[in-house]
């Protein structure tokens, strides 16, 4: 295997040392080594070795340094170690037939490297997108053989950007690039799943060897995508935010099934997916993104709605099985009626969960309060749960609808030859936007302060708690401070607009004006319309009421953490957070305390990785583990980037790049440059001179937010985060989606 590998490499152009082999029926001639000059490496090549069924790694010799005078001793070793005790322990064991066992040598022009190392083309561990390069000093015998210290660099090919492990960075950043470059280019000829060898030497990188990694199971791929969820739930979740989401998807998409077939027998054939429509990795959030196209593919016209979905959810990597769902003619006929069914009495349906949301949400403020025993906080719970569950699903085909009328209104608008520009004025003028009406409010009461009394501004500030007090940056994540867990947050943020009085009064009438409509409307376009404006409405509003039930849960398992810091189980109230509900509903199974430490130290390893958009995992997800992680960021030395444009206007400022929401930023008058953003970002892009986003399509948060409070926006620009630095002077021109860096800020 290593010889034909080695020939391979040498045929196709790659850097290998100059080699020989002695194969195996001249193994008793003497080789001439007159021509041999400098050093070598003996190294074996068995027919069986570093195969599917067999390794026998480690077990044959190898010499390095080897002399031309010792080469024939040495190649004659290599030969003899086919009876190392440990190659016959092997032999027994795997059922072969010494006999069977048959050797090349190989004698290799030796490499006196400065760094020497192996690359794997997938992480063995099962994670197929990531690169892992393992390096030290000297020799890769000394690697082998853990004599000197090492140094793992971990590449993610989707996101090109890695991090290290290790006390020494030996590569620098060109060289893990090449060596990823390198590696993408062998398996061209030799395979997808390489363990390959390398020497550098004068910044020369050389290939030593090549073979497969034989650990490695591709039949059941799990697939994790964080393209749309990422704007719920940015960077890292703790364990009960995480528990709660897997819990919430996947029962509400188990009963959006059972709504559109009617037909438990067919959903509980495809339980696996509706139980897995998110998972976690290093406490990070994700779709399971094959799961979801399993649901679509239930749906009637699947083929078209799927890049709709694509297109809507922001999705870059539209691959996916195509294999359809075998399902009964009398069923598919079935399942498109209800679709039809649902999608027609979908406005109707949703005014029912709208009005249902409010008595629910009237019934727990009336009845939880910080006294209840955990015993009543978990009956209020499981009530609340089986209420929402009951009826919740319908927001999905209001999703449905919704991308389904906005994707028509776009394709017909660009059929009426309206440009990019005027389309997403058009439909930021029939959005009535719900997720504005709590800016709205907070910049009236802002504003309003100075003439109101003392007793008429706490009326509406009580009221804007109530109402509002759940929404804010990260809101959808359990552990975020929102205005309703503490209200100093609100004061600040008042503040903060009553410091530039003339710009808040700029803000409040634009936020109060009319909107013109930019497009002339014919029947079938105000039909259209009519549809796309109730869908996005109603999407608002449930996401919106979204934000609510998250605030009540938030609030109940406050309060069970209060009754169990009383208890000693915990050290303080936020410790709830690291568990999940299950250890927290069955407590008294768990030490609570010991989970919680445990749970903090791996975070503090989590919120050190870099974040990823996409993970590709054989058989099943899994966290990482590190005992220290150094973070690489990626930096690309390009001035000039492109995305989509989704709230017009051509601006120039100073760039501020916000990675952390939780951080102080001032961010009057500046251009944000995010990863993505939540609902709760209105409070920060009222601010903002305009926002450039890695994440997003034109019915994201970034998009419908800033085209309503006109700041310039354009997302899916890949990469904004690294390539534009804070205080860089920039030019977004959100008409066309261009942006250029005119001047970089001092690093």
């Amino acid at each position: 295997m290593k010889r034909k590998n080695l020939e391979i490499l040498r045929e196709n152009g790659f850097n290998v040392p100059k080699f020989d082999v002695v194969e195996w029926n001249n193994k008793d001639n003497k080789i001439d080594t007159s021509k041999y000059k400098g050093k070598y490496a003996i190294r074996s090549s068995s027919y069986l070795e570093d195969g599917e069924l067999n390794s026998f790694a480690g077990q044959f010799d190898t010499y390095l340094n080897v002399s031309p005078r010792n080469i024939n001793k040495k190649v004659q070793d290599c030969f003899n170690s086919i009876n190392n005790k440990s190659v016959l322990d092997y032999l027994k064991k795997k059922k072969i037939k010494v006999n069977d066992l048959k050797m090349d040598v190989i004698i290799q022009e030796m490499i006196n490297a400065k760094y020497s190392g192996v690359i794997f083309t997938s992480n063995p561990q099962g994670l197929l997108n990531e690169t892992v390069i393992v390096v030290g000093k000297g020799l890769g015998n000394n690697i082998v053989e853990d004599k000197i210290l090492t140094t793992t660099y971990y590449y993610n090919r989707t996101d090109k950007v890695y991090y290290y492990e290790g006390l020494i960075d030996y590569l620098a950043k060109d060289i893990v690039e090449k060596l990823v470059v390198l590696s993408e280019q062998i398996k061209e000829v030799l395979g997808e799943y390489l363990d390959i060898e390398f020497a550098i030497k004068n910044n020369e990188i050389y290939i030593l060897q090549a073979r497969p990694i034989t650990t490695i199971d591709t039949n059941n791929l799990v697939i994790l995508d964080n393209s749309n969820i990422v704007e719920s739930y940015p960077g890292v979740s703790l364990p009960l935010t995480i528990s709660f989401v897997h819990f919430v998807y996947s029962n509400v998409f188990k009963k959006e099934a059972y709504r559109l077939t009617k037909n438990k027998k067919l959903v509980e054939a495809n339980n696996n997916s509706f139980n897995n429509m998110v998972a976690s990795s290093s406490g990070r959030l994700y779709y399971k993104i094959s799961s979801w196209y399993t649901l679509i593919k239930f749906l009637p016209f699947s083929k078209i709605i799927i890049p709709i979905w694509q297109d809507m959810l922001g999705v870059k990597n539209k691959t996916y099985d195509e294999t359809s769902i075998k399902i009964p003619i009398t069923t598919k006929i079935k399942i498109y009626y209800n679709t039809f069914k649902e999608l027609k009495n979908v406005t109707k349906n949703m005014d029912k969960l709208n009005n249902k949301f409010i008595e629910i949400n009237d019934y727990f403020y009336a009845h939880f309060n910080n006294n209840l025993s955990n015993k009543e906080i978990i009956k209020l719970y499981n009530l609340i749960k089986d209420e929402l569950l009951s009826c919740w699903d319908i927001t999905l085909v209001n999703d449905l609808y919704s991308f389904i009328f906005t994707g028509l209104l776009k394709k017909r608008l660009n059929k009426k030859k309206y440009n990019e520009e005027k389309i997403n004025d058009y439909i930021s003028g029939i959005t009535n936007i719900e997720s504005l009406k709590p800016i709205k409010s907070l910049i009236e009461l802002a504003y309003r302060k100075d003439e109101l009394t003392k007793a008429e501004y706490k009326l509406l500030y009580d009221n804007y708690i109530f109402k509002y007090g759940d929404r804010n940056l990260e809101e959808l994540k359990l552990e975020s401070e929102t205005f309703r867990t503490n209200h100093k947050l609100l004061d600040k943020k008042i503040s903060e607009y009553r410091k530039d009085k003339k710009k808040l009064e700029v803000i409040y009438n634009d936020l109060n004006k009319e909107k013109e409509i930019v497009i002339k409307e014919d029947f079938i376009t105000r039909f259209i319309t009519k549809r796309a404006m109730q869908g996005i409405k109603n999407r608002e509003i449930s996401r919106l009421n979204r934000s609510r039930i998250y605030g009540m849960v938030r609030s109940m398992f406050l309060g069970i953490s209060k009754n169990l810091v009383k208890e000693k189980r915990l050290r303080k109230k936020e410790d709830v957070f690291y568990l999940t509900i299950e250890e927290i509903f069955n407590n008294k199974k768990y030490n609570l305390k010991e989970l919680v430490s445990t749970r903090k130290k791996d975070y503090k390893m989590y919120y050190a990785l870099p974040s990823y958009s996409r993970l590709i995992f054989t058989n099943k997800e899994f966290d990482k583990r590190h005992k220290k992680i150094n973070k690489v960021v990626k930096e690309e030395e390009k001035d000039i980037l492109e995305g989509i444009p989704t709230s017009n206007g051509k601006i120039k400022g100073e760039a501020l790049v916000i990675e952390d929401v939780n951080e102080t930023y001032d961010v009057k008058d500046k251009i944000l440059i995010t990863k993505m953003t939540d609902p709760g970002w209105v409070f920060l892009l009222i601010s903002a001179k305009g926002v450039i986003a890695e994440k997003g399509s034109i019915l994201s948060h970034t998009a419908i937010i800033s085209r309503e409070i006109k700041i310039p926006s354009i997302v899916g620009v890949e990469d904004a985060t690294t390539i534009i630095h804070t205080g860089d002077y920039i030019e977004m021109d959100a008409h066309t989606g261009k942006i250029k860096i005119l001047k970089r800020g001092k690093k």
